[in-house]
């Protein structure tokens, strides 16, 4: 009785702190100077979101393009501050806040098994966002995820490593624009795996790994030590664009598809190319991971496929697929390739709502390691439709309602798990303070 008593003392008690910090989030928002509640890049240019953005998180064309040009090519509202004489800084604190929070619902089905149903209000994320211009050819972005919670467990993770945190060279030579970046970043699909995505639903095809589809731990270490395509990466990438052809590349290597410093296992190689026409891309996307766990296994990754991005201010189509082979993902020499991909529609009913529709799919052949001494035996199924709508209440705060209903079919033993989720959350980025710019700061009269 005690303990159940703690247990539900606990929950209210973490219920009751997300709160506290949604409504510190709203009230900050809505108290706020325009200058001071939209995100870093807003406040240092003065721009609108939409400048940049569909709906935040996600990138229009501009944004893109800013990117492109090493988060150069517009210009700062604030006069950056001089160091030195080849050295700039930005001209106002090039800080933001971004946190989401609400209620979710989940519901999990499993042959055999009492059904679950949980549903609690969860503050989803609370980020550190900075980043600018470091004079005319350097610039840098952070994205510390501080605190976030499992919305199928609710359980709360204080993160110490960011989740996005790099510096960029910009040049430009030749009708080229070069950036050479080093740091923890997301692999350069065409659709962002999380930082620019636009559902609260994470794509499926980019969490996948072996271990996930077969549900057996690797020969060494467990799955959460396996990496997916989704994860951030530490590396260092050079990549390209020439905008009169339309033409991209990256190519760049990681520490052994993880975050984690302590934890390598191997260098990632990728390389990734697209062609734009007009606002619309095709990419393709290549990666090769000589050992995927590492401590010997020798579960030699590669992962290749096609990639979309159809837009228009009205309607935008994202597409992913990837193929990906395993050379030995149970440890006894049985090879595996599994696939799956995804097409999400975004369409804008009004200039402040938007819906949005996808479907993800991956699926496995039959892999059977028996002859060679192991005991897994599987064929898997895995399918999702997610939709839902994003009301922006103003430019830097959104509405999310959202829900998901998904699949995953095991055809050996016959079995198949089906899942209900849904999310109502508050979106919104900003700053609580409306600090003076530097230049104002460095030349006030010093006290007598």
């Amino acid at each position: 009785m005690f303990r159940r008593d703690r247990r539900r003392w606990l929950t209210h008690r973490v219920t009751a702190r997300v709160w506290i910090v949604l409504s510190w989030g709203v009230v900050c928002t809505l108290n706020s100077t325009p200058a001071a509640a939209i995100p870093v890049f807003a406040r240092l240019y003065n721009k609108p979101c939409g400048t940049c953005h569909t709906v935040f998180p996600q990138l229009n064309p501009e944004g893109e393009s800013v990117r492109a040009h090493g988060l150069h090519g517009l210009t700062p509202a604030v006069e950056p501050l001089k160091v030195g004489t080849l050295t700039d800084i930005p001209g106002t604190v090039p800080l933001a806040l971004y946190l989401a929070g609400g209620e979710d619902f989940s519901r999990v089905d499993e042959p055999a098994e009492s059904d679950a149903t949980r549903t609690h209000l969860n503050l989803a994320f609370l980020r550190l966002l900075a980043g600018g211009e470091v004079g005319r050819h350097l610039a840098f972005m952070l994205d510390y995820e501080l605190i976030e919670m499992e919305p199928d467990t609710g359980h709360v993770e204080v993160n110490t490593l960011p989740y996005q945190a790099y510096v960029v060279a910009h040049a430009e030579r030749w009708k080229w624009l070069g950036n050479l970046k080093a740091g923890w970043y997301e692999l350069p699909f065409l659709p962002s795996p999380q930082i620019h995505r636009l559902s609260a639903r994470p794509y499926l095809v980019y969490g996948l790994n072996a271990c996930s589809l077969l549900d057996v731990a690797p020969p060494r270490g467990t799955c959460a030590d396996t990496p997916t395509p989704g994860e951030t990466q530490i590396g260092l990438e050079l990549n390209a664009t020439q905008p009169e052809s339309g033409l991209s590349w990256a190519a760049g290597f990681t520490n052994g598809s993880n975050e984690r410093l302590d934890s390598t296992a191997s260098r990632d190689l990728y390389l990734h190319a697209s062609q734009a026409m007009g606002p619309h891309r095709v990419g393709l996307f290549l990666s090769y991971n000589p050992d995927i766990v590492g401590g010997g296994a020798d579960d030699r990754t590669l992962r290749v496929g096609p990639e979309v991005d159809f837009y228009s201010r009205q309607f935008r189509l994202l597409g992913q697929f990837l193929a990906s082979h395993e050379s030995d993902p149970t440890g006894h020499s049985q090879a595996l390739w599994y696939y799956g991909g995804f097409l999400e529609a975004n369409y804008r009913l009004t200039a402040a709502l938007l819906s949005l529709l996808r479907v993800d799919y991956a699926w496995t052949p039959r892999f059977d390691d028996r002859a060679h001494g192991g005991e897994t035996r599987v064929r898997r199924q895995v399918w999702e439709v997610t939709g839902g709508w994003q009301w922006l209440i103003l430019q830097n705060v959104k509405l999310i309602v959202e829900a998901t209903y998904g699949e995953n079919r095991e055809a050996v033993s016959n079995s198949t798990v089906r899942t209900w989720a849904g999310t109502i959350r508050l979106a919104t980025g900003f700053w609580f303070l409306d600090p003076p710019g530097l230049h104002e700061w460095m030349q006030r009269e010093p006290a007598t």
